[in-house]
């Protein structure tokens, strides 16, 4: 169980570090460029599902039970591996989203959603979820 909490409590910790960032990089922007509109990348959305995996599914349940069953193990389990999965696709994603090395020949102004970050936003989601459901289904056999 403490295992659980403390990857749910660093990659919580992680993600609220990100999104700090992202927020005062975005409140510069547009006290800089007021005409410009402000936005919240789809790479942005992977951090902050993350985040609230890691704390409502895997630190609430695990703090608020008095004694944890196996099913509530599993799906701590399963939702720290779902929001490890969503915080390793960041990287890649932001990295299109800026345009830096992926999507660096892309042209024109920026977009919500950058055509290679959706794919990597939408594919991070699918690995997730099937991350949570194996490893769900693997701890509730065991």
């Amino acid at each position: 169980m403490e295992g659980y909490l403390t990857v749910a409590s660093i990659l919580s910790g992680f993600g609220i570090s990100v999104l700090m960032f992202r927020i005062q990089r975005e409140l510069y922007m547009q006290e800089r460029h007021p005409e410009s509109p402000s936005w919240l990348a789809w790479a942005d959305y992977l951090v902050i599902v993350a985040t609230m995996i890691s704390l409502l599914f895997v630190v609430l349940p695990l703090v608020a039970l008095p004694a944890p069953g196996k099913k509530t193990l599993a799906f701590a389990a399963g939702s720290c591996a779902a929001a490890s999965v969503l915080l390793a696709g960041y990287p890649l994603a932001i990295l299109d989203h800026y345009r830096i090395q992926i999507g660096a020949k892309r042209e024109g102004e920026r977009n919500q959603g950058e055509p290679i970050e959706k794919a990597l936003v939408l594919g991070a989601a699918f690995i997730a979820v099937a991350a949570f459901a194996g490893v769900l289904a693997w701890r509730l056999a065991l």
